[in-house]
């Protein structure tokens, strides 16, 4: 294409780590092309990730609670429609975005690539690459964060004990995303070891309805300061860019943290690292111990009734992860 301005827009409405993602495709055209104008469309709940990043020009809010109104649907494709798009990356093959990209009318569109057996980044990136064939893919992602948020959670941390260290256990979606839960006793046990080796502070971190669980991982850790619940997700951003070390299943949160450059571990079960694990230089994996991983399935066919946690999340012990932080040197 030629080297004169264009227009773009990233379409993807969520998730969470797919939004982080997704950004690749802003980062590679603004550092080859910074006079190109990029936009981004995604659900209310996912623009704070994206405010302030540096290679993001425009964001369009999209009410995830009306996405069944038709007229509302309509409404955000015409809004498109009247930033006569030069380029459209449609990065979901679903009928909302189809509708969306087919009415705002693109002169060029383009859809994610499939991954195969590469990162999901680089699939992103692929898609970016097909429409302005000179990119380079980044080593690295960039996010952007709130000044203010970034200052508040600056004074915050400021009388806790270095090293500073991140978990988030998650919790909240555990029924749906079963092999992605590390057993909050490991947490308790790595959490203990970790500060026993290392001093520091653990600050434990979440969401609102995942406050009550994490209090029973923090409350048996010593000394972890428990801020699920209390944060902002400027703020979150915030804490997560000012940590020694971030650890996290395979979740938004771990995205969010690598794309921060922020020294991040990853606990897999039933999703691939090949294909998500925390993507840069500063991101590490720890595998299951056992054959049955890697299955994209929600639902464990081998957790019985009663049972929480996957086999592939329980194969990976808490001397697991810290022979991980030891050899890396991560802290």
């Amino acid at each position: 294409m030629a080297d004169e301005t264009k227009k773009i827009l990233i379409l993807r409405f969520g998730a969470l780590g797919d939004i982080v993602h997704t950004t690749v495709i802003a980062q590679a055209i603004k550092a080859k092309y910074p006079h190109y104008e990029v936009h981004y469309c995604c659900e209310s709940r996912y623009v704070h990730v994206l405010q302030h990043n540096p290679d993001i020009d425009k964001i369009i809010e999209f009410d995830h609670k009306r996405k069944k109104d038709f007229s509302y649907n309509l409404e955000i494709a015409l809004k498109l429609r009247h930033e006569h798009y030069d380029v459209i990356f449609n990065l979901t093959n679903a009928f909302r975005n189809n509708f969306m990209t087919f009415i705002a009318n693109p002169k060029e569109k383009y859809g994610k690539v499939p991954r195969g057996h590469k990162h999901v980044v680089y699939a992103f990136f692929l898609a970016a690459q097909k429409a302005f064939p000179k990119l380079k893919q980044p080593k690295n992602l960039r996010l952007g964060l709130d000044s203010a948020a970034l200052e508040k959670m600056k004074s915050r941390v400021s009388n806790f004990a270095h090293p500073l260290i991140v978990f988030s256990p998650g919790g909240q979606t555990d029924k749906n995303r079963q092999g992605r839960t590390w057993p909050a006793k490991y947490w308790v046990e790595f959490g203990n070891l970790l500060k026993q080796i290392y001093g520091g502070t653990i600050l434990v971190s979440g969401s609102p309805d995942e406050k009550d669980y994490h209090k029973t991982i923090a409350d048996k850790i010593d000394g972890a300061v428990l801020l699920s619940g209390e944060l902002s997700i400027a703020e979150s951003m915030a804490l997560f860019s000012l940590c020694d070390l971030f650890i996290s299943g395979d979740s938004g949160p771990l995205h969010i943290a690598s794309g921060l450059g922020v020294k991040t571990v990853g606990i897999y079960g039933s999703t691939n690292p090949e294909n998500v694990s925390p993507y840069g230089q500063n991101g590490y994996v720890v595998e299951p111990m056992i054959e049955c991983k890697y299955c994209w399935q929600k639902e464990c066919a081998k957790l019985k009734e009663g049972q929480k946690h996957t086999p592939c999340m329980k194969s990976i012990k808490p001397a697991h992860v810290l022979n991980l932080i030891n050899s890396k040197k991560l802290l």
